[in-house]
C-alpha cells in the first residue's frame, strides 16, 4: 500500500524525518467487557462485539475537504506521517493494540488525522474485507433487537453518477476515507501515534426498529451490509465514518 506521499515532503516544509510506532484501541474508559450505553434514539444498547479493520493512519498538514468529489483521495504534498500496515482492533479494550510496522513522518506540524478503512488498494472496485464487525442487542419500550453487523465497503457503497459526463467524480476510495479528524500533532522521532476508537459514537443514531429480522428463533437482526435502510445508512455514513465523537488522534 505504500505511495511514497512522504518523498519531497522534507525539502518543502524542512522537517526532520522520524519513525514512531502506532497503536489502536478502544475509548480509556473501555473494559474489554461488553459496552452498555444509550443512544440517542433512546435504545439502550450492550455491545458484546466490536471489531475493526483499519488499513492505514495518516497525518496532514492541511485540512482536507471531506468528501469534496473533485479532489483525489490521495493528496500528495500534504501528508507529514503515514502508518501503511494494517491492524484488527478490539474497540471494546481499552488496551493499545500495535500496528505490526513502525510508521514514518516529517517534524511537521499535523491539524488532521486521516483513516483508510480498506483492506488492500484504496481504489478497488470490490474489497470483502469486513471493515467493522459487531454484535449486541438493543431494547426500547420492551421490545429486543439482537444484531449483528459485518460491514464491507466495496461496490455495495458505490454512489452512483448523476452526470454522465463525470463519470469518475463518486469514487470509491472516498467512501473508504475519513477525513478530517482534527488533530494538532508534530511527529517526533521515538514517538508514539495513539488511535482511539469510540463504538457508541457508531450506533448514536440508530433505529434498530428497521433493522431486517433473519430469524425468529433465535431472534436476530442483521444489518444488511447494503444501502437499502435506514440503520445501515445510519451506522455506515454516519457512524462508521464520522469524523466526530468516534475517532481521536494524540501522540506521545
Amino acid at each position: 500500500m505504500s505511495l511514497g506521499i512522504l518523498s519531497g515532503c522534507g525539502e518543502t516544509t524542512g522537517g526532520a524525518r522520524v519513525s514512531f510506532s502506532a497503536f489502536a484501541a478502544g475509548a480509556e474508559s473501555a473494559t474489554g467487557a461488553p459496552l452498555t450505553f444509550t443512544n440517542h434514539q433512546g435504545y439502550s444498547v450492550t455491545l458484546t462485539r466490536a471489531k475493526l479493520h483499519i488499513g492505514a493512519m495518516y497525518l496532514n498538514q492541511t485540512v482536507p475537504t471531506s468528501g469534496a468529489q473533485e479532489t483525489s483521495c490521495v493528496l500528495p504534498g500534504t501528508y507529514v506521517a503515514q502508518v501503511l500496515s494494517s491492524v484488527d482492533v478490539d474497540v471494546l479494550s481499552a488496551q493499545l493494540q500495535p500496528f505490526p510496522s513502525p510508521g514514518h513522518g516529517i517534524e511537521t506540524e499535523a491539524k488532521v488525522g486521516e483513516l483508510w478503512l480498506t483492506g488492500g488498494d484504496i481504489s478497488a472496485t470490490e474489497d470483502p474485507t469486513v471493515i467493522l464487525d459487531a454484535a449486541g442487542t438493543a431494547s426500547l419500550s420492551g421490545q429486543s433487537y439482537p444484531f449483528e453487523a459485518r460491514l464491507t465497503i466495496g461496490r455495495n457503497r458505490q454512489i452512483p453518477t448523476k452526470d454522465p459526463a463525470y463519470p469518475g467524480s463518486n469514487p470509491i476510495c472516498k467512501q473508504r476515507i475519513v477525513t478530517p479528524i482534527f488533530a494538532s500533532i508534530t511527529p517526533t522521532e521515538g514517538g508514539k501515534l495513539i488511535l482511539r476508537v469510540d463504538p457508541r459514537g457508531m450506533f448514536d443514531g440508530v433505529d434498530f426498529s428497521v433493522l431486517p429480522k433473519v430469524s425468529d428463533a433465535p431472534l436476530l437482526y442483521r444489518f444488511s451490509d447494503q444501502n437499502d435502510n435506514a440503520a445501515d445508512l445510519s451506522l455506515f455514513q454516519y457512524g462508521l465514518r464520522a469524523r466526530t465523537q468516534v475517532y481521536s488522534f494524540s501522540w506521545q
